[in-house]
């Protein structure tokens, strides 16, 4: 939603991005969570990454927290609706993560599959204002595979089969970044974690209220 509201104001979204880095920089951050609406807008229904604005701006924030010593965990799956709360009505955008819902995510084959697929193709892209690969990027310290899943925990061995599919597609890039599995859906999914290979869990938490 901050990058249409950008465009109804007619904004710089460079611009704001140099400005958010340099006031993350003075309130001393080293690190923040960069999470990428790739599954929606920078992909096809199939998870071929599409170069497009998106892409470029995800580029341009790496590279410009680069700048300013600031190092990133890494979420390139969402799942949430790109378009809300503004744009519910548009159903233009291309990526898998509008073609299947949420809860079939980490079940449907096809799903999965496009998700292996965006997976080896996000990391593999090089970022044009580094020229470093993302899989290979210094800044970026960790992969959260996904943002929020939806938790199967009643199917342990299907829940272990799905997170260690997208940790082995990561690592047919050859990245050896860390791998964490968000937990915070549903805590009876923690044993399947565990025994996944997946090496660590992240966990969504809003201290004071989403919007606060």
């Amino acid at each position: 939603s901050d990058y249409r509201a950008a465009g109804y104001l007619h904004a710089d979204r460079k611009q704001m991005i140099v400005e958010d880095m340099a006031q993350f920089a003075r309130m001393g951050w080293d690190a923040a969570r960069l999470t990428f609406w790739g599954d929606w807008e920078a992909a096809d229904s199939l998870g071929n990454l599409i170069d497009n604005d998106h892409l470029d701006l995800l580029d341009w924030m790496i590279a410009k927290g680069k700048e300013r010593g600031i190092y990133f965990l890494f979420s390139p799956i969402q799942l949430y609706n790109a378009k809300w709360p503004d744009a519910l009505e548009d159903t233009t955008a291309p990526g898998f993560g509008r073609r299947y819902p949420r809860e079939k995510m980490g079940t449907d084959p096809a799903a999965i599959r496009a998700q292996v697929n965006y997976l080896q193709q996000i990391l593999r892209h090089v970022n044009r204002y580094t020229g470093v690969a993302l899989k290979d990027e210094p800044s970026i310290i960790f992969i959260e595979l996904v943002n929020e899943p939806v938790h199967h925990p009643e199917d342990e061995a299907g829940s272990i089969r799905y997170i260690n599919t997208l940790t082995d597609a990561v690592r047919s890039t050859g990245c050896g970044k860390l791998i964490f599995y968000n937990v915070s859906q549903d805590f009876r999914i923690g044993p399947a974690i565990r025994k996944s290979k997946a090496q660590g869990v992240t966990f969504g938490w809003y201290p004071t209220g989403l919007n606060s």
